[in-house]
């Protein structure tokens, strides 16, 4: 279970990630720390072989000083002179106790690449001929190389520079240092990464872990919520760490996620309730007129009297069941509309001539203030229906003698159509449930009340971009505004 935890992904990436990062920094330490060493000894040759040849000059200059009075001039020219050959050994011999040459070999060298001078009994070898090609040119040479002492090669840092005089080489310096200092140095810091770098990633990752449990802690304490979180207590929230960052965030949002579901359950539960009344009242009905049916042998005519009394709960039970699949599919967005432009006016006009029967029943006015108005793309009949059903439930809850009023009003994007009537009206604090399923203003559910008419309003109404708001008609009654996106603009 750990190995497939967030913790154990996060240690082994953290532990991957310190080690690549450690062994790149190892090795740019390691080849940083040999250059500087290397850069080091290659300026203490330098300045010892320049020192060599000043200190050699030096010895030139006094010979010369005392026998330039009996030789013909030019006598003292270093180049294949074995005067030089002399001064060079006698230097050479007179330097081997300096102290800052003890630590070094010297070598000398003739112009043709001979060795003609050497401290430490080192073997007069000729300069090899890759460095001397390299001499010729004018160039110093820095190399590794091994030299033998006392029958033992060993690793030296070395730096040969030509002595150019009148244009012409006189003489090359060699000086080599010993590599063993350089060695132990990047051997300790070898043994230094190999053991502090294996121990910093071992200290890091174990604390690292002990961050991550820290930081993972307020998750562990949600999970233990969330295990108790079911359909009986979606109440229970858990409780936001005060972090302010990502798992304060996923509590919130989990939290929002918690009281959508419970408002959803509740929806559902109260819609379950609600259609289990709806459906109740019909089948009683239908279920007592029966029984008291077939108590006894019944006339003709009554029997036919409780046929069609049964045909209409029947009607009204098919009724339900098909706003409710209407309303299914209208949640599922599987309702297919037939969209073409539609003149509201018209449809308007045709809705009122359907309805005006049951209006006339109440003695209640249907007026149209008809306006020129842009088309609107939509399914008539759903439209139509949107309508009839608004239209429906403004007679119902409008007494005797009202009137029931449409103004059609079009905005720069949209056309609005106010509904309103003169009816019981609809108080403040129930306007935002009326479109809700089953709903009733009236809560003895007596009258026939809303139903699912303004429910299948409002799907009709967003399945085609609008909307529908309701709000007081003062002095009396409601006004119901529907919303719909125009499909030429302006």
């Amino acid at each position: 279970m750990f190995l497939q935890s967030i913790r154990f992904k996060i240690f082994l990436w953290q532990m991957l990630i310190l080690s690549l990062t450690f062994f790149i920094f190892g090795v740019a330490l390691y080849h940083n720390f040999h250059r500087k060493l290397t850069d080091d000894i290659d300026y203490v040759l330098r300045s010892r072989a320049k020192g060599i040849e000043q200190s050699i000059d030096t010895y030139w200059q006094e010979e010369s000083r005392q026998k330039n009075k009996n030789i013909l001039k030019g006598y003292f020219i270093k180049e294949d002179n074995i005067n030089f050959v002399n001064i060079a050994r006698r230097w050479v011999s007179e330097k081997n106790s300096d102290p800052n040459l003890i630590n070094l070999i010297v070598r000398i060298f003739d112009a043709g690449g001979g060795a003609i001078a050497s401290s430490r009994n080192v073997r007069l070898d000729r300069l090899e001929a890759r460095v001397f090609h390299q001499i010729k040119k004018g160039h110093d040479h820095f190399e590794n190389m091994e030299i033998n002492l006392s029958g033992k090669p060993l690793a030296f840092r070395s730096f040969t520079t030509p002595v150019i005089e009148n244009k012409r080489l006189a003489y090359i310096v060699q000086v080599a240092s010993p590599l063993a200092e350089l060695d132990q140095a990047l051997r300790n810091l070898g043994v230094s990464l190999l053991f502090l770098l294996p121990l910093t990633i071992i200290v890091t990752s174990v604390t690292g872990i002990f961050l991550v449990q820290l930081t993972l802690r307020p998750v562990h304490q949600m999970i233990d919520t969330i295990h108790q979180i079911k359909a009986e207590n979606l109440k229970l929230r858990l409780d936001i760490p005060p972090t302010k960052d990502e798992i304060e965030s996923l509590a919130i949002t989990f939290n929002d996620m918690i009281a959508r579901l419970d408002e959803a359950f509740c929806s559902q539960r109260q819609f379950m309730e609600d259609i289990s009344h709806e459906l109740k009242t019909p089948l009683s009905i239908l279920k007592g007129e029966l029984e008291v049916t077939l108590k006894r042998i019944r006339s003709a005519q009554e029997y036919e009297t409780t046929l069609h009394s049964s045909l209409e709960e029947i009607n009204h039970l098919a009724h339900i069941v098909e706003n409710l699949l209407v309303l299914a599919r209208f949640d599922a967005k599987t309702t297919p509309l037939q969209a073409m432009p539609l003149d509201i006016s018209l449809l308007i006009k045709e809705s009122m001539e359907d309805i005006v029967l049951l209006a006339q029943q109440k003695k209640i006015t249907l007026h149209l203030n008809n306006a020129h108005t842009d088309a609107i793309l939509g399914d008539k009949n759903q439209i139509k229906r949107l309508f009839l059903n608004i239209l429906d439930n403004a007679i119902k809850y409008t007494p005797e003698g009202g009137k029931i009023t449409v103004d059609l009003r079009q905005q720069k994007n949209d056309l609005d159509i106010d509904i309103s009537d003169t009816g019981i009206g609809i108080p403040s604090d129930e306007l935002a449930y009326i479109f809700d399923r089953f709903y009733r203003v009236d809560k003895s559910r007596s009258s026939s009340g809303f139903g699912l008419g303004l429910s299948i309003a409002q799907s009709i109404a967003l399945a085609h971009g609008g909307k529908i708001y309701v709000k007081p008609n003062i002095p009396q009654g409601t006004i119901f505004t529907i919303t719909f996106p125009l499909s030429v603009h302006h």
